[in-house]
């Protein structure tokens, strides 16, 4: 396995991000949760209380620049900085065609996808371009490079975040930092098997393969900067 002792991961996101965090946990990397509805607290702690590498979960809604803000500074205080974003946070709305969709829709999925990736990043980046270090991880969606029909305003706002993310891996090339996006198909997690009834989930993303990825990206060179992995699954 990857040896990350020492490295400090900040985690955003639902069950992928509980899978991430577990990954670089075992890595040996010292990982920092942001979670947005504070019911999630005492899971979040009992579910990594048993990892020697430290953890530690923070509380704010990623849509709010300032909380954004104020989280990252949290976490850099408590951990010296952060060497690795992982940002799987997300959510869904589609299944009706564009015109059906609201500009309410959009905004949502905006606020959901694109305003907490750009708030989350503009946060961690200037303390990794002072460090001359840093990998950045976002998460879009096979949708992004299909036909995204019956998810026009979802496969609309992960474009933004792949478009946002592209930028940044241009910008900030050349001051150690690198972007990356990871982009799943349906993944198989457990809030997914309930609500996606009757699917075949032997057809989806593993998260233990998106953690593989995730290690990989942030073990490797500069030289991978920009790199945009795809699961499609079996669908």
């Amino acid at each position: 396995m990857v040896s990350l002792a020492g490295k400090v991961a900040l985690v955003t996101g639902g069950s992928v991000g509980k899978e991430l965090a577990r990954g670089f946990l075992r890595a040996g990397a010292n990982v920092a949760f942001i979670y947005r509805n504070p019911d999630r607290k005492a899971e979040l702690d009992k579910t990594f209380s048993d990892f020697s590498a430290v953890y530690e979960s923070f509380q704010a809604d990623l849509a709010d620049a300032s909380q954004a803000r104020k989280a990252v500074m949290s976490v850099e205080e408590r951990f010296g900085g952060v060497d690795f974003l992982l940002n799987s946070l997300g959510g869904w709305v589609g299944g009706r065609k564009l015109h059906e969709h609201s500009p309410a829709d959009l905004g949502k999925m905006l606020s959901i996808d694109l305003v907490p990736t750009f708030n989350i990043m503009s946060a961690v980046i200037p303390a990794m371009v002072e460090e001359k270090f840093g990998r950045i991880i976002n998460f879009v969606s096979m949708q992004v490079f299909g036909s995204g029909a019956g998810s026009s305003v979802y496969a609309a706002s992960k474009s933004a975040v792949l478009a946002l993310s592209r930028a940044a891996a241009e910008e900030y090339k050349d001051s150690g930092i690198s972007v990356f996006a990871i982009a799943p198909s349906t993944i198989d997690t457990e809030n997914n098997r309930k609500w996606i009834k009757g699917a075949d989930a032997a057809r989806w993303v593993g998260t233990d393969e998106i953690v593989e990825a995730a290690l990989y990206l942030c073990s490797a060179g500069h030289s991978i900067n920009d790199t945009v992995l795809k699961f499609p699954g079996k669908m």
